[in-house]
């Protein structure tokens, strides 16, 4: 990985985020990309699991269709894929969906 000796600051990288994703900046996504390469403890795995069973799920769905055109609103599906698996909080060691914390 050759991010091993660059240091990323955690904090001021959510910070920016958040600024950006409240603006509907696209830019917001850089900073997420960054956060997700700084986990080296598997903090996002439970979210990864998440998009992984639901993509797969989909997948299946659309060879049950006889889909075969892979390009068939790729982009548009996956984004709708994250989506939901970012409300997909099943075993993810945390309180809760926001407004929902237990």
């Amino acid at each position: 990985m050759f991010m091993e000796g660059i240091k990323i600051n955690l904090e001021q990288e959510a910070k920016t985020m958040a600024v950006y994703l409240e603006q509907g900046d696209p830019c917001a996504s850089v900073h997420l990309a960054r956060l997700i390469e700084a986990d080296t403890l598997g903090a996002f795995r439970p979210f990864a699991e998440a998009l992984a069973a639901r993509l797969s799920d989909h997948l299946k769905r659309y060879a049950e269709l006889g889909v075969t055109d892979p390009e068939v609103a790729l982009q548009d599906e996956v984004y709708r894929l994250m989506r939901f698996a970012a409300i997909d909080w099943d075993g993810i060691p945390c309180e809760g969906r926001l407004g929902e914390e237990v």
